[in-house]
């Protein structure tokens, strides 16, 4: 145990046996300044603002030098404050398996939702302008409009489930993100003239690659159960 455990009041052992740095005061600030910066630096966030960098830029080093940097510096940045933390914990009492409060979870799906967002209304607009041809933007959105389906789908789906409700929450802001969007292509691009023909032929075959990969996830998932077992 280091002088910095030592120093700290621990809840009682026979009622709190195992303890999480948000339990104590002293842990908590470090705690949650590492989880907001893995949640702004992970690679989903650092690979959308790269790919904004990147459009806004018309460049390429620049961006791979904000994801490179954001992911490295983030990870370890998070890594040391977390573990920090955790030293306040003596190593047998620590609740490493207890998970974060639910909003946590909403607030770190709303900052990947945001710059989604903000990446799908660049290609919103991109896409809306003159040089790209009528039928390209309506095959286009049929194609969107079958993955909102499936993106609100699943969250709503989710509630459902009082076993999945916690994740289909977390899963909303992106949800919302993503059926905004597809109403705000449909305003920019169209005017009542959309080839009906081509947008179910979008629609077609996104709906057939999301059934192909639905496929193969449970071939994937129908062939590990005999391991696991194992």
């Amino acid at each position: 145990m280091t002088d910095m455990e030592e120093t700290v009041a621990l809840p009682d052992p026979d009622t709190t046996p195992l303890v999480h740095p948000l339990d104590l005061p002293e842990a908590r600030p470090l705690f949650r300044t590492g989880w907001l910066v893995g949640a702004v630096t992970s690679v989903p966030v650092a690979a959308l603002l790269a790919a904004i960098v990147g459009y806004t830029g018309r460049t390429i080093a620049v961006p791979v030098i904000v994801f490179v940097v954001l992911v490295g510096v983030g990870a370890l940045a998070s890594r040391w404050l977390t573990s920090r933390a955790w030293d306040y914990i003596p190593r047998r009492r620590q609740d490493r398996d207890r998970p974060l409060p639910p909003l946590w979870e909403i607030a770190s799906a709303s900052i990947l939702a945001l710059l989604l967002g903000a990446a799908l209304v660049l290609v919103v607009f991109r896409l809306g302008r003159d040089d790209v041809p009528a039928d390209v933007r309506a095959f286009t959105f049929g194609m969107c409009v079958v993955v909102a389906l499936l993106v609100v789908a699943q969250a709503v789906g989710g509630l459902l489930r009082p076993a999945r409700r916690r994740q289909a929450a977390a899963r909303l802001p992106g949800a919302a993100v993503v059926a905004g969007a597809t109403i705000l292509a449909y305003s920019m691009w169209f005017d009542g003239d959309a080839d009906v023909t081509l947008l179910l032929w979008g629609a077609a075959a996104m709906a057939g690659t999301a059934a192909a990969v639905g496929a193969g996830q449970r071939g994937v998932r129908q062939r590990s159960r005999p391991a696991d077992r194992g």
